[in-house]
């Protein structure tokens, strides 16, 4: 199962289904036509290799949460499904980069795209999808959410960059995984959250109250998926995950998870793993044995309880928010169900 059939099908609380989600479906699949559309070049190599990762599937959360944040804001518009399909473009492109600094050879169960066309080529594909995405914002022209979107991406490179400066380090702190996590993650949340709002607004109305809240609400949620992907990385399986299992240790990244459980263990076992990260020589074998051995102690369960914090906190900021009217409240809840969802997903 995947995409938004995963999305809505995953939410469940109590034995129920909650529903309600599926009347993006519409929305979603003209999303779904423009990023088909969008990626088309004349040289055909980059259709294919961006075809390749947008086929394989994902959640399309961005976009969901763009629609969403336009209908609280008042109406889904034209411009609301163009900004959703941008998020997206821009998401696929930092995927594509992600996997040529990782080395990860599988994505979404699939093969990389580095994996199958190379590293130059794989670079010059997500420079194209955001170079795509940015055409898509000039042509429509609202500098506001060019200006969003911008610092959006800027953001997400800060935050590539600082995770790659504390790799292979034990002085990692929470604190450090958090803006890592806020940085890559939240900031491009927040931002399709942001313009969403601003797309859904009527002319003449001014959205910067509710576009503020609905920003603040998906860097949050954006946080809490990250911790949550953190999580699954030392207890999923490689079928969920579409990955290896300790990919991330396998990296040199040091996640929140690996963070609290650190400090619990034995001497020599710190020491070994001092050295293991001094020389990057991690194994899987090891990977697998601090995954099991934060299990045990409950440090997954603790970093877990983290990405709850942030969850709630985003629908805090929606409840925040007094607006009225059949479409806000059915968006405001659809967009608390996705909050839950995120944390309590399983890959």
């Amino acid at each position: 199962m995947k995409g938004w059939d995963r999305l809505i099908f995953a939410q469940r609380r109590e034995k129920e289904i909650i529903t309600g989600l599926d009347r993006l479906a519409g929305p979603l699949r003209a999303v779904e036509e423009l990023l088909a559309e969008a990626v088309v070049s004349p040289v055909e190599k980059v259709t294919e290799m961006a075809r390749h990762l947008l086929s394989a599937g994902g959640k399309r959360l961005r976009p969901a949460l763009t629609l969403l944040s336009a209908l609280m804001a008042g109406s889904l518009t034209k411009k609301a499904i163009l900004y959703a399909a941008v998020a997206e473009l821009m998401h696929t492109a930092t995927l594509i980069h992600d996997d040529v600094i990782d080395k990860a050879m599988i994505r979404r169960g699939r093969p990389t795209v580095h994996a199958l066309w190379g590293n130059e080529s794989a670079v010059m594909c997500g420079d194209h999808l955001y170079a795509t995405a940015f055409s898509k914002l000039a042509q429509d022209g609202d500098i506001r959410v060019i200006r969003i979107m911008a610092e959006a991406s800027r953001r997400v490179c800060e935050g590539e960059i600082l995770e790659l400066e504390h790799a292979y380090r034990m002085d990692v702190t929470e604190n450090d995984c958090i803006q890592i996590a806020r940085l890559k993650t939240g900031e491009l949340m927040g931002a399709a959250c942001q313009v969403g709002a601003i797309a859904g607004c009527s002319d003449g109305d001014d959205p910067s109250e509710l576009a503020t809240a609905l920003r603040q609400y998906g860097c949050s949620l954006g946080i809490a998926f990250q911790l949550i992907d953190d999580v699954l990385d030392m207890e999923g399986s490689e079928e969920d995950l579409g990955k290896p299992v300790g990919s991330d240790l396998l990296e040199g990244k040091i996640t929140l998870p690996v963070v609290l459980s650190f400090p619990l263990l034995e001497e020599g076992d710190r020491q070994r793993w001092r050295t293991l990260l001094e020389e990057r020589r991690v194994t899987e074998e090891d990977a697998r044995w601090l995954a099991q051995f934060a299990q045990a102690t409950g440090q997954l369960a603790r970093a877990r309880s983290y990405a709850w914090h942030y969850a709630q906190q985003a629908v805090s900021f929606l409840r925040a928010w007094d607006g009225k009217g059949e479409e806000t409240s059915w968006s405001r809840r659809g967009l608390e169900e996705i909050a839950w969802f995120v944390v309590e997903r399983k890959a």
